[in-house]
């Protein structure tokens, strides 16, 4: 009697341990279970490393580029990765004398220098006259902006409309500012060297609304933009063109009228990949890429 109570004392107990071993394999709700170490690393990279910092190759192959053939001759249409109709802008940027639309858009990187702004924009280059000599292309710009409409099959953004040209565009926006739908359309007027001889056009639109804003760089038309602003006492004046590094002043990108004084060249204005986008970005646009753009320029430029 006394073995068989000891045979099934040992039992008992085994069974018991065997209960206990088996409940604290399984899991316990409510308490952590321990991550093995490959899993803790990989978690806390997912959860606590930044995004690499984008490139401006990256956003130019995240946008959208559309080339429409008119009967006024190419037009251009771009739009930025993360673009938003409701609250973009749009901006038609005119070429100057020398190039068509199309060598414009590929010698003078204008995907690329728009993307670099980082704005939420819908960006329109038509074609433009190449010579003094050349007939205006578009004539109307409520026509330009209504064809790029049909041609992209949806609608425009329908808040600000910013007019910049280089150079002889001046001719172009003179015709657009001449014509009272198009001056009431046009919020913002950016000059990149590009007021010459015939400048009352400018003064008195900008003079027309007080809402109304413009932006001119000056360098070989300074003879005709010292005129010009010394006839708008409130025009803000930088007497050189900041560097990329230090940016245009706040003050400066917030004014109605804006005039910067410039030495960087009437080509290099165009061409150097920074002088636009610094432009581009004392607008009153969203910034889809709030990174400064000194540091996206240098990082996409290094080897």
């Amino acid at each position: 009697m006394r073995a068989a109570c000891l045979v099934a004392l040992v039992g008992l107990v085994a069974c018991n341990s065997d209960d206990r071993e088996e409940r604290s394999a399984r899991p316990r709700i409510g308490k952590a279970i321990p991550a093995t170490e490959s899993t803790t690393v990989s978690s806390s990279s997912v959860a606590n490393d930044p995004p690499p910092p984008v490139t401006v190759s990256e956003l130019v192959e995240g946008g959208k580029h559309v080339r429409l053939a008119t009967k006024h001759g190419p037009v251009h249409v771009w739009m930025p990765k993360g673009y938003e109709p409701r609250r973009a802008e749009t901006i038609v940027y005119v070429h100057g004398y020398f190039v068509d639309v199309d060598e414009a858009w590929r010698a003078y990187k204008l995907e690329a220098q728009f993307a670099s702004s980082a704005i939420n924009a819908m960006f329109i280059a038509p074609e433009a006259p190449v010579s003094a000599q050349g007939a205006i292309s578009w004539t109307s710009l409520s026509e330009l902006l209504d064809t790029v409409e049909r041609g992209l099959a949806e609608k425009l953004p329908r808040r600000r409309v910013v007019a910049m040209g280089h150079s002889g565009a001046h001719r172009t926006l003179r015709t657009w500012l001449g014509d009272p739908v198009a001056a009431q359309l046009i919020d913002t007027v950016v000059l990149v060297d590009a007021a010459y001889v015939e400048i009352d056009e400018f003064k008195d639109w900008i003079l027309g609304d007080p809402k109304r804003r413009l932006i001119d760089i000056g360098d070989d038309t300074r003879v005709w933009t010292d005129k010009l602003h010394a006839d708008l006492p409130e025009t803000v004046v930088l007497e050189e063109f900041p560097s990329v590094e230090d940016g245009i002043p706040r003050e400066a990108a917030r004014a109605r009228i804006l005039y910067i004084k410039s030495s960087v060249g009437h080509f290099p204005l165009v061409t150097s990949g920074w002088a636009l986008p610094m432009v581009l970005r004392t607008l009153r646009a969203k910034r889809l890429v709030r990174e400064p753009l000194a540091e996206l320029l240098a990082r996409s430029t290094s080897p």
